[in-house]
């Protein structure tokens, strides 16, 4: 028999109550195990499946069975007389079997135990995701000291009311803290063993400092860029990740990639369609690859004036050296980040007197998406293209619906005019 059902996105444990005890448990025990993957989803669904029935037989040992209905010819039992059967023993539970233990006598949870069904839950998340949630663990339990089971709505706004005043964090810094405790604590309701998520929905204050909003270059500052003595030599300074200095500006321009999806392609993303001509590829296939989103995945044509600059060549270069990642001397970071070495020596570039010197701090790497996303616009491209260019998630239903064709595509990067002319590359120097 199968205990499983897939909705919206996550398996469901599903079992049918037999008929004598339905008046205690309902119709069906339903539960979210919290997983796409069908085999962590069968194993729990099975674990849960003996608690369950094991709970049933002891139902019936201690004699709990269905009360009749009343009927028109038999009076309803009064208190008085209805028998009245022992507390049951705690309803099984999912937690027992991701935490890896046994329920707690209480049944209830501690932070830790919803840390650890959360982290169980998905083996695969970023190791700064899981140490910012440990933080925010750390954090509320120095501030409460309520267990989850107990805790009120006020002792949330407190937490965050402590975070803001006491501990003058940033806005962006509450808001993140008291979201991943909301996840722990839905995670914990969706398992059963909380009525409610007390956290869900809490809004943090608005800030009176305007939000600092990102711009692109201009042409005057990319021909500035494009300028810099990399570009004349062959000299690769220190943390600039080698060729990486070279491109992945350039490949930011044309393409408006973020950093990190950038930082992370391998060779083999580049590839030469018969029709379509270069196409490279932004995803999550590979170990060490990761995305902001799901709408992150796609497909990007590679620019007319990127192929002129020699990108092609340096790309079958590397790859006939062998190499996995198309920028090998790219050194991530604690966290795994390809490109958080490479942008912090990106922003130095710009803001040093001996580079850019440009102290704007709305000019950074991300600006190079903005730059794009106003290029798109400019040549008239739909938002629809521009968003599956850039891997934008758009708000709208009928888009979320089939997938955008590499030729509309195509179409649309052949219409971007660059504001500057990117040097051509050969062998790591600018030939003009």
């Amino acid at each position: 028999m199968s205990y499983l059902v897939f909705h919206h996105g996550s398996y469901y444990f599903q079992l049918r109550v037999p008929g004598d005890l339905k008046s205690r448990h309902g119709a069906v025990v339903r539960v979210n195990l919290q997983t796409q993957e069908s085999a962590l989803a069968k194993v729990l669904a099975l674990r849960l499946a003996s608690d369950w029935l094991t709970r049933f037989d002891a139902d019936r040992a201690i004699g709990v069975q269905s009360v009749p209905l009343p009927t028109r010819d038999t009076p309803a039992p009064t208190s008085r007389t209805t028998p009245q059967p022992p507390p049951p023993p705690p309803e099984p539970s999912i937690a027992a079997i991701e935490v890896g233990r046994s329920p707690p006598a209480s049944d209830s949870p501690s932070m830790d135990d919803l840390y650890r069904m959360w982290q169980r839950l998905d083996n695969d998340r970023a190791p700064s995701t899981i140490k910012e949630v440990q933080a925010a663990v750390r954090s509320f339990r120095r501030a409460c000291k309520t267990p989850p089971l107990a805790l009120t709505r006020l002792d949330l706004s407190q937490f965050r009311d402590r975070l803001l005043n006491t501990e003058k964090l940033a806005r962006q810094t509450v808001s993140k803290q008291v979201g991943m405790v909301s996840t722990l604590l839905q995670v914990g309701y969706d398992a059963g063993l909380l009525p409610q998520n007390v956290a869900r929905g809490l809004k943090i204050p608005k800030s009176d400092v305007p939000v600092l909003i990102r711009r692109g270059f201009t042409a005057e500052e990319l021909e500035r860029l494009f300028a810099l003595p990399i570009y004349r030599t062959g000299r690769r300074p220190a943390g600039a990740g080698g060729e990486a200095c070279i491109w992945m500006p350039m490949i930011a321009l044309v393409t408006g990639a973020r950093l990190e999806e950038i930082a992370q392609i391998r060779t083999i993303d580049l590839t030469i369609h018969v029709e379509h001509g270069p196409l490279l590829r932004v995803t999550d296939e590979g170990e060490g690859q990761r995305l902001k989103t799901d709408g992150s995945r796609r497909t990007i044509p590679v620019h007319h004036d990127l192929i002129a600059a020699g990108f092609i060549d340096y790309a079958e270069a590397v790859r006939d050296a062998g190499h996995v990642w198309l920028f090998p001397a790219l050194e991530a970071d604690h966290d795994g980040r390809r490109g958080a070495n490479f942008g912090k020596w990106f922003l130095r570039q710009l803001r040093s007197p001996q580079g850019l010197g440009i102290t704007d701090p709305r000019l950074v790497f991300h600006s190079f998406r903005h730059g794009f996303k106003t290029m798109c616009r400019a040549a008239g491209i739909s938002e629809d293209v521009h968003d599956a260019l850039t891997g934008h998630v758009s708000g709208a239903v009928s888009r979320r619906y089939g997938e955008m064709p590499v030729a509309p595509l195509v179409e649309a990067i052949n219409k971007i005019h660059l504001p500057v002319r990117l040097p051509q590359i050969r062998e790591g120097v600018r030939h003009d």
